[in-house]
């Protein structure tokens, strides 16, 4: 059933431009290409009992590891994603759809005749049910990365051994299920407390994909058993329950119940997403993303100090160091992608913009394009990436594949009242949309947040006569706007202000530019009840103070531009800090501290994000976010 005024265009509708986007995802896909299948599918042959002489993978890939399997999935999804990239060569296209089907062949040789097929054995899911949750790791989540890998190479990369993998799987999940009765599996889908072993993760949202695909009634039966009442009914009335839940176990059960009402109708799903993103809101970093310590959380365990959220609108001891946990960005991106294609509202498209720019992209390394655990904001802090074999946490599979689809939330198609296609722009991200119903290719040029001017050149198909089309644009960051020829002469165009947005409505024809102004919008954001706490952004770019320096003393909102320098040449940028992408130079009473976006700051540079505004010191807190992972 259609329960949406927009929907995003496939990825294989866009295409990343030159600009930091692309650059990062190059580097992920270079990373892809690299990468030994042999040593990634050791452990599935070793279970299976095929035997492997590959070199094992380390960390959380590693034999005796309970997640053994997890960054499998995420790294198919993520080669099947890069299979449909407009960026392709040929011979990057031919290596990718054979890394694709290579692993779907060693998966279908391992997968037993029951539809089994993991890297664990199935004992893990016995220890499971038998000892509720003693002595396993999430082993529902790791089969929910498996699942999804297999759903995305038979949709982006056409294998269709892969999608019989998948139906197969969630059917020996159905037996298992139905054998269980209602207070067991309450149990085992309960991950209510701190570090949950239980996480089971998106489980239930790839289920109502493959239901999508495939009309199978079991594999909807099969989702709809990890729709947890405690989530779903307190929510649904209104009930805020977020406090002390671990927030990544969490997000994606609101993926899926937003797939059921879309399925089903079933108006109480759309309450739930709604109301939890409310919720959500109140515990919201100046990144766009969430987690950090839980509010009752215990003396040891890296994520009860990290992985969790803590009590509504109340942020001010929440950096740890160990806050923003990565895969919280790409999780909460979709839910808010979804809520957008619901509602339409601008505001919507703003924080998706945030996430694009300061947690998705951000997460990844400058250098390699691996990718950070947790996103750390407070004072003289640092990131630290994955290394390329020897740490495969939660979050290295989700940036690999976070990395393939880069290009994905930019752009979004509807239609507005009067029936006209309607295109909305998320992000001034430089890229190209060809929306091929319409015969119609955007050209999006853009250098944001370096130039504060973009410019979007319309191609139409030499058989049609124009396309009658609208497009939105977020009146928040947008100053001007234009309609002319190639040539810069101005073109009739309907230009309205108003809901939030800017639409400019015409009949495009082929060399059309919409020339489009950018506001400064430099402005400064508090921690949510930490008013002397602030983090500064150029409109959707959350910024970072380079070096040691956190305390900068009182900033009056209507003294910040004052102290901010605009650095306008690349020439000044390259001379002081190379790559750093400096933006401002901010005049503190002990001196200038240099501001760059968040998301070029490579690996163990100190940086702040939010900024000490009172006369009283903040304490530096040192916290090693890897040290120990979601058990």
């Amino acid at each position: 059933m259609s329960v949406k005024a927009y929907e995003p265009f496939p990825i294989d509708q866009v295409t990343l431009h030159e600009g930091e986007f692309l650059r990062r995802q190059e580097l992920v896909k270079r990373y892809v290409l690299g990468f030994d299948v042999d040593r990634l599918m050791h452990t599935f042959r070793i279970n299976a009992g095929l035997g492997s002489d590959a070199k094992p993978l380390g960390g959380w890939e590693s034999p005796d590891c309970g997640l053994r399997g997890h960054f499998v999935g995420h790294f198919l999804s993520a080669a099947s994603k890069f299979c449909v990239d407009g960026n392709n060569g040929a011979q990057e296209s031919e290596l990718l759809h054979d890394k694709v089907d290579g692993i779907v062949t060693v998966m279908k040789r391992c997968a037993r005749r029951n539809g089994y097929l993991s890297a664990f054995p199935e004992s893990d899911l016995d220890r499971l049910e038998d000892q509720e949750c003693q002595g396993v790791w999430a082993p529902y989540y790791t089969l929910h990365k498996i699942l999804q890998g297999l759903l995305d190479a038979y949709r982006y990369a056409g294998n269709g051994d892969a999608l019989e993998l998948a139906v197969d799987l969630v059917h020996y999940v159905e037996r298992r299920f139905d054998r269980l009765g209602f207070w067991k599996i309450d149990s085992i889908l309960h991950p209510t407390r701190l570090n949950p072993v239980n996480e089971y993760g998106g489980i239930g949202d790839s289920m109502y994909t493959l239901y999508r695909m495939t009309g199978d009634e079991p594999t909807l039966r099969t989702a709809m058993l990890f729709d947890r009442e405690y989530f779903v009914g307190n929510l649904a009335s209104g009930r805020d329950i977020l406090e002390d839940l671990h927030a990544n176990t969490h997000l994606p059960m609101v993926m899926a119940m937003m797939q059921r009402y879309e399925i089903t109708g079933e108006a109480r799903y759309r309450d739930a997403a709604e109301q939890f993103y409310r919720f959500l809101f109140t515990r919201t970093f100046a990144n766009g993303s969430n987690s950090s310590k839980a509010t009752h959380y215990s003396a040891t365990g890296v994520s009860s100090k990290a992985e969790h959220w803590g009590a509504p609108n109340d942020l001010h001891d929440a950096l740890t160091g160990g806050e923003s946990e990565s895969c919280n960005g790409h999780n909460t991106e979709s839910i808010v992608s979804e809520l957008f294609c619901w509602n339409g509202g601008s505001d919507l498209l703003a924080h998706l913009a945030r996430l694009k720019f300061n947690a998705v992209l951000n997460c990844m390394s400058p250098s390699t394009g691996l990718s950070q655990y947790h996103q750390p904001m407070g004072v003289a802090v640092y990131k630290v990436f994955s290394t390329p074999d020897e740490s495969f946490w939660c979050c290295t599979g989700t940036g690999v594949e976070g990395g393939s689809d880069l290009q994905k939330d930019i752009w979004f198609k509807g239609t507005d009242a009067d029936g006209v296609p309607t295109i909305a722009l998320a992000a001034f991200i430089a890229s190209c949309l060809r929306w091929s119903e319409r015969g119609l290719t955007l050209d999006l040029r853009s250098t944001y947040p370096e130039a504060l001017s973009a410019s979007i050149e319309m191609h139409t198909d030499p058989l049609r006569d124009g396309c009658r089309t609208r497009l939105l644009l977020r009146r928040d960051l947008v100053s001007s706007v234009d309609v002319t020829d190639a040539q810069g002469i101005p073109l009739p165009a309907s230009i309205q202000y108003d809901d939030g947005f800017v639409s400019v409505l015409r009949v495009f024809r082929n060399g059309d530019m919409v020339r489009i102004g950018l506001r400064e919008a430099l402005c400064e954001e508090p921690l949510i009840r930490e008013p002397n706490r602030i983090a500064l952004l150029r409109g959707d770019v959350l910024l970072a103070g380079l070096g040691d320096t956190g305390d900068i003393g009182p900033l009056p909102p209507e003294d910040l531009n004052d102290r901010c320098r605009r650095i306008t040449t690349a020439e000044e940028t390259g001379r002081r800090h190379g790559d750093d992408g400096i933006l401002y130079e901010l005049s503190t009473s002990s001196g200038t501290v240099d501001l760059a976006p968040l998301y070029m700051v490579d690996a163990e540079r100190r940086y702040t994000v939010y900024f000490n505004t009172s006369d009283h010191p903040v304490v530096r807190r040192e916290f090693e976010p890897v040290a120990e992972g979601a058990n």
